[in-house]
């Protein structure tokens, strides 16, 4: 082969390697572009519970007087219809279920429960209501403790003198809560939550709501946990908490108070499953079917629904889950709704 022969083939191969390689890229782009389209048109992957709990008990409300079925409702919310599911904010279409612990008595129960008498200056021994209830009695107090859970109802009957100037509320929280850190009994969960204060005023030798701040002669004041996935913990109650006091005077003072009932089951955050939400509008039609509970009866047959959210609930007694619920709220009108899907609960407790 001639030096013009060889020239003439290395131009070719060249030439031709050259096309290939324009045609490689121009593919591989193309490519590129295509498998971009291709993920960005894929239709999005369905999370799915994964029910670790397995079928969940009904929660646990509690019993109503009055069947949800017994009133009509109209939705005068501020869209005029229902929160959408997985669209609205705070309305997940998936939602966690978490774990609450539950704790046994131990051999420093007894002991614990003496010392917790002795701050609320009870002096006497227990009268030995069971072998995890003990009640303690001196003069006008009375200390009903469970040594299981460690939660305790306090009574002082005795007559104490109101002031005359009440405090502020975050004055009056803070005393509330210093006395529970001097019980052993404040943490963070309780520092977080939120807080609610009822006025009272005496009324044919009973305590009744007021919303007179001059006529006021004592408070109820309550603390619930702190909000879980931004969604607040409520109890059977919708206006006073498991953890809550009746004080007259001073709170930070415990000669002051005349009822401090605590209860308080451990929400472990990290032991939790998911399950699906029912839609608002299955919530909405099994309210209407008595599925429901009543936390506030109104006192008309007809309901103006104002607002609907998501919360979880927690028991007085103890439940080993916390679960969601829908509120349905209107003027002098509570009610709750399970929100777990109900073919993923069991219909008996």
């Amino acid at each position: 082969m001639t030096l013009t022969q060889t020239a003439i083939l290395v131009k070719q191969v060249i030439l031709v390697s050259s096309i290939a390689l324009v045609l490689g890229l121009i593919s591989f782009i193309g490519y590129k572009i295509w498998y971009s389209y291709y993920l960005a048109n894929l239709p999005p992957v369905e999370e799915k519970p994964d029910t670790k709990f397995g079928l969940l008990p009904l929660p646990n409300f509690p019993t109503s007087n009055v069947s949800t079925s017994n009133f009509s409702y109209s939705l005068d919310t501020t869209t005029g219809g229902l929160p959408k599911i997985g669209v609205d904010p705070g309305f997940d279409k998936i939602i966690k279920v978490y774990f609450v612990t539950q704790t046994f008595a131990t051999l420093l129960s007894p002991d614990k429960s003496y010392d917790l008498a002795e701050k609320f200056d009870i002096k006497t021994l227990p009268e030995i209501l069971s072998e995890t209830k003990y009640r303690y009695k001196d003069s006008s107090k009375t200390l009903l403790v469970d040594l299981d859970s460690g939660n305790f109802s306090y009574t002082n009957e005795a007559t104490i003198s109101a002031q005359s100037n009440l405090d502020e509320d975050n004055k009056l929280t803070a005393g509330f809560e210093n006395v529970l850190s001097s019980l052993g009994l404040l943490n963070d969960t309780l520092t977080k939550g939120r807080t609610k204060i009822n006025l009272l005023k005496k009324s044919e030798g009973k305590f009744v709501p007021t919303q007179l701040r001059p006529e006021t002669e004592a408070i109820q004041i309550s603390l619930w946990p702190e909000a879980i996935d931004g969604k607040l913990i409520f109890t059977p109650d919708y206006n006073k908490s498991l953890i809550n006091a009746t004080i007259v005077g001073p709170s930070d003072k415990l000669e002051n108070y005349l009822s401090l009932k605590f209860t308080y089951y451990p929400i472990d955050l990290s032991t939790f499953a998911t399950y699906s939400t029912k839609t608002t509008e299955t919530a909405f039609e099994e309210l209407k079917q008595g599925k429901g509970v009543i936390i506030i009866e109104p006192p008309q047959p007809q309901v103006s629904i104002t607002s609907v959210s998501m919360g979880y609930f927690l028991s007085e007694s103890y439940n080993p889950y916390l679960q969601p619920i829908f509120i349905f709220e209107g003027p002098n009108f509570v009610a709750y709704v399970s929100a777990v899907s109900e073919q993923l609960q069991s219909q008996t407790n």
